[in-house]
C-alpha cells in the first residue's frame, strides 16, 4: 500500500509515471481503479446564486451528517450558499475547490467552529445522526469530541506525546485508571502508524518530533476520544512527499473506522484518498458525486474546468 501511494506521489510530482487520464490538460493523476467513462454531450450550465440546483447526487442512505440549505454569513459577507449534502459512514469526503471558495467554511460547519468567530451565523439544517448540532440545547464539547479536526499546520500541545494523546481521554473521562489511559495511547498511537516510531520515547515534547510525525500525533490525539467523524482541513499541505504518503496511507485505513471529510488543494490527493467529491465555488456547492465519476465525467463545466486546469 505505501510503495503504491509513493508511486502515485512521485506521479504528482512530475514524473512519467502514474495513472492519467488521456482527456486531463494539467495530466491528472487517477487512482489506479479509476473508470473513464464517456464524455456527456453538453455540461450542465446554471446560473450561480440559484439554490437548490447542485450537480450529482446529494444524498446517501444512511447519512452520518445531513446538511440541508446550509448557510454562513461573516457578518455582511454569504460565504457558503444553500448547501445541501450528505456525508456518507466509512467514506471519504473530498471538498475541492479554489482558496476562499467555502470548503474550509464548510468543514468548520460539522463541529460548530464556526461558532468562535465574531459574527459568523449559520442557518439552515445540520444534523449528526438525526441531532441538529445546532440546537442551543446541544453541548458543543460533546459534539467536538464527537466530530474531531485535524488542521492544515500540525498543533501538538506543548506537552509529552503521551499527555498529547492522553489528553483528550482524561477531560472526557474515557479512562477508568491509569492501565486504561496507558492502553488507549497505545492503541490511537498504533492506529496512527506513529508507535514504533515514539514508543521509547513517550515522555519527549511531541513539539520534537517532525512535521509529519506531528501530524500523526495530532490525528492520534483525535481519535483517542473516539470520534465518528474526522475532519481534516489540507493536512497534507506543509508535508513533503513522503510524509504525504504516509499520511494518505493513514486516511485510508482510518475510512474503515470513520467518516471522512477532507479538504485539499491537491486533485492527485483527492483522487487518491476519496470515494465521493464536491467542488465548491465562490461559496455554492456545484457538483458532487462518487469521485471516480467527478473527474472523469463532471456534469458541470465549471468542475470540469477547475479539474482541467483552465479555471481563471
Amino acid at each position: 500500500m505505501q510503495e503504491r501511494r509513493r508511486a502515485d506521489s512521485a506521479g504528482a510530482s512530475g514524473s512519467e509515471g502514474g495513472h492519467r487520464h488521456p482527456d486531463s490538460e494539467s495530466g491528472l493523476n487517477l487512482k489506479p481503479s479509476a473508470r473513464t467513462h464517456a464524455r456527456p454531450t453538453a455540461l450542465e450550465e446554471r446560473t450561480p446564486g440559484q439554490p437548490g440546483q447542485t450537480a450529482g447526487q446529494t444524498s446517501v442512505d444512511d447519512p452520518i451528517f445531513s446538511c440541508r440549505d446550509v448557510n454562513v454569513y461573516y457578518g455582511a459577507k454569504h460565504a457558503l450558499k444553500h448547501v445541501t449534502i450528505d456525508v456518507a459512514r466509512k467514506q471519504v469526503l473530498a471538498a475541492i475547490g479554489p482558496s476562499g471558495c467555502g470548503k474550509s467554511t464548510f468543514l468548520r460547519c460539522l463541529n460548530r467552529m464556526n461558532d468562535t468567530i465574531p459574527g459568523a451565523r449559520v442557518t439552515g439544517s445540520i444534523t449528526l445522526d438525526g441531532q441538529d448540532i445546532q440546537d442551543k440545547r446541544q453541548d458543543v464539547v460533546q459534539i467536538r469530541a464527537r466530530v474531531g479536526m485535524v488542521f492544515q499546520k500540525p498543533n501538538p500541545f506543548p506537552k509529552s506525546i503521551y499527555d498529547n494523546v492522553a489528553y483528550g481521554p482524561r477531560i472526557h473521562g474515557l479512562a477508568r485508571g491509569r492501565s486504561d489511559l496507558d492502553d488507549i495511547v497505545c492503541t490511537s498511537l498504533q492506529r496512527a502508524g506513529l508507535w514504533n516510531e515514539v514508543k521509547d520515547r513517550l515522555r519527549s515534547p511531541g513539539t520534537g518530533l517532525s512535521g509529519g510525525q506531528q501530524q500523526r500525533l495530532c490525528i492520534a490525539r483525535t481519535i483517542a476520544v473516539q470520534p465518528e467523524v474526522i475532519l481534516m482541513d489540507e493536512p497534507c499541505s506543509a508535508l513533503d512527499p513522503i510524509a504525504t504518503a504516509r499520511i494518505e496511507d493513514l486516511i485510508d485505513e482510518l475510512r474503515a473506522s470513520y467518516a471522512i471529510v477532507i479538504v485539499t488543494h491537491s486533485m492527485q490527493q483527492a483522487a487518491r484518498v476519496s470515494q465521493r467529491t464536491a467542488y465548491f465555488h465562490m461559496g455554492e456547492l456545484i457538483e458532487v458525486g462518487e469521485t471516480d465519476r467527478v473527474f472523469t465525467n463532471p456534469r458541470h463545466r465549471l468542475t470540469e474546468d477547475y479539474i482541467t486546469g483552465r479555471f481563471g
